[in-house]
């Protein structure tokens, strides 16, 4: 017999459900195993098949069930309260959005970020720790179970959460600089009926005739307040120098419509860029 002891009936009932629909699915296949309730702090189970090991069928079963429980209805609020009590967010819309990026990072869903799945399997480890505590005759309390048994997987949270607030800060300041830029070229007086930026493996600006621009004259144009690319080489900037000079339609020409350089410019001219496939370039340069 094991007993399971909550501390929240809402976990009791909860796992009393999970546990009662999955014996009763695989009670055809043999899995023998009783479940009760009291419905408020206690689960008791029973595993009854004599011909089959405890820890070969019914073991596995509830480990994985446990597994589940705990990252599907405490790992968003452990996450948050992370994110308020360790970082100091407690705007709501904040919190939200701090743990969408989260969520991403431990699902291993977002490749331009660091994922922790390759260095820490949450699942495998909570698992083990159910799997290493659960015998078939004993008494188990859950929430003590949380707090001692998954220290590793909390720091790891905690880890999780320091990648989301980066990111989104990141994102905060890219929007913040998209805003400051599209109020730059609607308010500032064109310098440049249009613009043409062709994207073959690297950016380059051609003005209207199709001339292209030398890099010292691209760099004439540019405005020092505008720079923000830190990290780039000046004469490897696109986005800097293309919103110095102020152009009234900015053409780009490019096979990677998602590339993130395409998708700022796009963000920042908005109805004024007009996008083509790279191909279109030279019969453009034609016309």
């Amino acid at each position: 017999m094991i007993a399971i002891h909550f501390e929240e009936e809402r976990d009791c009932k909860q796992l009393y459900v999970l546990l009662r629909d999955y014996i009763e699915r695989y009670a055809e296949l043999g899995l023998g195993g009783k479940v009760e309730s009291n419905g408020v702090e206690t689960i008791v189970l029973n595993y009854t098949n004599k011909h089959v090991s405890f820890y070969d069928s019914f073991h596995p079963l509830l480990t994985s069930v446990l597994t589940e429980h705990v990252i599907k209805t405490r790992e968003d609020d452990w996450l948050l309260d992370i994110i308020e009590t360790m970082f100091y967010f407690t705007d709501e819309e904040e919190q939200q959005q701090i743990l969408t990026i989260a969520r991403s990072i431990l699902e291993g869903d977002r490749n331009d970020l660091p994922s922790l799945v390759p260095f820490f399997n949450r699942y495998a480890y909570i698992y083990d720790a159910f799997a290493n505590s659960l015998e078939e005759e004993t008494n188990f309390y859950y929430d003590p179970f949380l707090t001692f048994r998954l220290r590793e997987y909390g720091e790891m949270l905690i880890d999780c959460v320091e990648i989301a607030i980066d990111e989104y800060m990141l994102e905060q300041e890219y929007q913040n600089m998209i805003e400051d830029f599209r109020q730059y070229v609607q308010c500032k007086p064109q310098k440049f009926e249009v613009i043409y930026v062709v994207h073959d493996k690297q950016f380059m600006f051609y003005d209207k005739h199709f001339r292209k621009l030398p890099k010292d004259e691209v760099l004439y144009h540019l405005q020092e307040e505008l720079v923000f690319e830190e990290a780039i080489e000046l004469d490897n900037m696109v986005i800097s120098p293309l919103v110095s000079m102020v152009p009234s339609t900015v053409h780009v020409f490019t096979d990677e419509p998602d590339h993130g350089v395409v998708v700022t410019i796009q963000a920042i001219f908005q109805e004024r860029m007009k996008l083509y496939p790279y191909h279109d370039y030279e019969k453009k340069r034609l016309e």
